[in-house]
C-alpha cells in the first residue's frame, strides 16, 4: 500500500499578515512617540553636562601640568559674567587671576549652549584653577542643568565642583521647584 503525503509549501506571506504586522508596528510607534521629546531632552542634558565635566577636568589638568591659572566662565566682552552660563562657556589661561581674558592670555576652548529651552546655572561668576589643581578662592558650587525649563517636569543634572577641584554628577529635582 502506498501512502500519499500531501504537503503544502508556502512561498510568501498573505496580505492579511502584512496588514496585521503594519498595524502592530503603527500602534507600538504611536505609544513610543509620546516619550520621544522627554528622551531627547534628557539626552541633551546628559551630553551638555558631560561636555562641561570634560572641560572642567581639562581646565584642572591643564593648570596642574602647565603650572598656571586656568579660568572657566561665561565670557561676554572678554569679561566673566555671573548670570550667563546658559550662553557660551569659555576656558582660558588667566595669568593675572582677573577672570577676564587679556591679549597675552590664551583661549583654550569654548562651547555653546545646546538648546534654547534648557538652562544652566552656577552660583559664581567663574571657576579658576590654581597650579595645584584646587579652586581659587571660594568658587566651589554646583552647576544645575535643567532640560525643558518651560515644562519643569524632568529631573535635571547637578555637577558639583569641590574646593579641591573634584567633580561629581548626580540627578536633581531642583528643576521642578521653579
Amino acid at each position: 500500500m502506498k501512502l500519499i503525503a500531501y504537503s503544502t509549501k508556502t512561498h510568501g506571506i498573505t496580505l492579511i499578515e502584512v496588514m496585521v504586522t503594519i498595524a502592530i508596528v503603527a500602534i507600538i510607534s504611536l505609544f513610543s512617540m509620546w516619550f520621544l521629546p522627554d528622551f531627547l531632552a534628557l539626552n541633551r542634558a546628559d551630553n551638555q553636562v558631560n561636555l562641561l565635566y570634560r572641560n572642567i577636568n581639562f581646565a584642572r589638568l591643564y593648570a596642574i601640568e602647565n603650572d598656571t591659572y586656568v579660568t572657566l566662565c561665561a565670557l561676554k566682552n572678554n569679561e566673566c559674567e555671573k548670570g550667563d552660563w546658559g550662553e557660551q562657556v569659555s576656558l582660558f589661561i588667566d595669568n593675572d587671576k582677573s577672570t577676564s581674558i587679556n591679549n597675552d592670555e590664551l583661549m583654550l576652548s569654548t562651547f555653546e549652549h545646546t538648546h534654547e529651552l534648557d538652562s544652566l546655572e552656577y552660583p559664581r561668576e567663574a571657576l579658576t584653577f590654581r597650579p595645584d589643581g584646587s579652586l581659587n578662592g571660594f568658587q566651589n558650587g554646583t552647576f544645575i542643568y535643567c532640560p525643558n525649563t518651560d515644562k519643569a517636569v524632568l529631573d535635571g543634572l547637578a555637577l558639583s565642583v569641590s574646593q579641591t577641584g573634584r567633580i561629581r554628577i548626580k540627578s536633581t529635582d531642583k528643576c521642578q521647584e521653579r
